[in-house]
């Protein structure tokens, strides 16, 4: 029989307990808190952060943390460091001293927030890279070469847990989402007053799409542009700008083409692009309403986040 060393079986019950944790729920914020958290607790760390690539795989975003200020997690993107550029390559990092590491990006922030020692590992979903999990300690912290194995093995459990409940989730809204059409379905074809509808539409649609609001406008033949009937989500200031009707975007649905905006602050398909920015819409989405065949207004949906 063999016998496993002592330091491998710590290993074994620490990634059991971990693995037992991350796994504990499918709420993928939860399970991104549960690993920030109980990470450094088990492997006597003092910091942790999770960075997950954007859609376009070129950019890093926070998604989670611990034991870190406020300042030192807004002091910038952190995406030229080369030990970032080594892990989303699929290499973990260990560094001793990060005041001395090569490329190193906001020094400063790093002497200020006391971090000695990092450790960086990739996070992998779907057989890809898609972030990274750093381990940071305020005292210097040589870390072994079975310790870099272990949190590398950790971060790709993590990224297991972290699909599984990104998985859960999109199936769960999938779920409402059929429901809410179900019920804006049944709406529209009972007794309700057209109000009624309007403003049922308005309000369901941002809750099962997670937008920001929604705006129903339709057209007045006899004053020949569009009124806007219902909305939700948005201030009287912002929807009180000024007519649309001469806008590219809306010529565009009218026409029944889906209009996506990406960017309503620099698009020029959108007129009020001011009043976009300190409203805090980012993206828009128009389409047209058709009723027998023929389109009777335009239907908005925005975010407060690019899509």
């Amino acid at each position: 029989m063999i016998k496993m060393p002592d330091k491998t079986i710590d290993f074994l019950h620490l990634f059991q307990k971990v693995t037992r944790m991350i796994t504990s729920t499918l709420d993928v914020e939860k399970v991104l808190d549960v690993i920030v958290e109980k990470v450094p607790e088990i492997l006597g760390v003092d910091a942790a952060t999770i960075r997950l690539l954007d859609e376009t795989g070129e950019k890093l975003f926070l998604v989670a943390s611990h034991g870190l200020s406020q300042e030192y997690l807004s002091r910038g993107p952190i995406d030229a460091e080369l030990s970032v550029i080594k892990a989303l390559a699929g290499e973990p990092v260990a560094i001793q001293d990060a005041l001395s590491y090569p490329h190193i990006q906001h020094p400063e922030a790093i002497r200020k927030e006391g971090i000695k020692s990092l450790l960086v590992a990739p996070i992998i979903m779907k057989g890809e890279i898609s972030g990274i999990l750093r381990l940071l300690t305020k005292r210097p912290r040589l870390f072994q070469k079975n310790e870099i194995e272990f949190i590398a093995a950790l971060a790709e459990q993590c990224g297991i847990a972290i699909e599984n409940a990104k998985i859960y989730e999109e199936q769960n809204h999938q779920i409402q989402y059929l429901k809410s059409l179900e019920e804006i379905g049944k709406a529209l074809n009972s007794t309700f007053q057209l109000q009624e509808v309007l403003d049922f539409i308005v309000a369901k649609v941002p809750e099962v799409m997670n937008l920001k609001g929604c705006t129903i406008r339709l057209f007045d033949p006899e004053k020949g542009h569009l009124n806007l009937v219902a909305a939700s989500g948005l201030s009287e200031e912002y929807l009180g700008r000024g007519s649309i009707d001469d806008e590219l975007s809306t010529h565009h649905a009218m026409m029944g083409e889906p209009v996506i905006i990406h960017d309503a602050t620099t698009d020029p398909r959108i007129t009020y692009q001011d009043n976009a920015k300190k409203e805090g819409v980012a993206s828009i989405l128009a389409v047209a309403i058709v009723v027998k065949k023929r389109i009777i207004g335009v239907l908005r949906l925005l975010t407060s986040e690019r899509r």
